[in-house]
């Protein structure tokens, strides 16, 4: 039968849907009360919230978009979040298989 999609059952080496938010998608206002991962990064890894934080600095002094190229925390090499225990909850309720993944995957020219 054509036209039938492949089942997509892993994230393993994907990555495509971080190709093109720039930085991990946490809701936020900076010196307020922000998303619940976003408060844990603020006590448990202040490192990676500054991180994030300098990056976005640097991309609107430069003019660069804010979205559009792949995420701070995406490792390039093997298609994995570099922090994955700390994501985002947009990241982790990302559905798997779902028609945004497969617009990821098709964008990025993943099969």
């Amino acid at each position: 039968m054509t036209g039938r999609l492949p089942v997509i059952d892993t994230c393993e080496g994907c990555g495509a849907c971080c190709r093109v938010v720039t930085t991990p998608p946490f809701r936020r206002v900076f010196e307020e009360t922000g998303e619940e991962a976003w408060e844990r990064l603020r006590w448990d890894r202040p490192d990676l919230r500054l991180e994030i934080i300098a990056a976005e600095k640097a991309r609107k002094l430069a003019g660069e978009p804010s979205f559009g190229s792949p995420c701070l925390w995406l490792d390039d090499r093997t298609g994995r979040c570099r922090h994955y225990e700390l994501r985002p909850r947009a990241c982790r309720e990302f559905p798997l298989g779902g028609v945004d993944c497969r617009d990821a995957r098709r964008r990025a020219g993943i099969g």
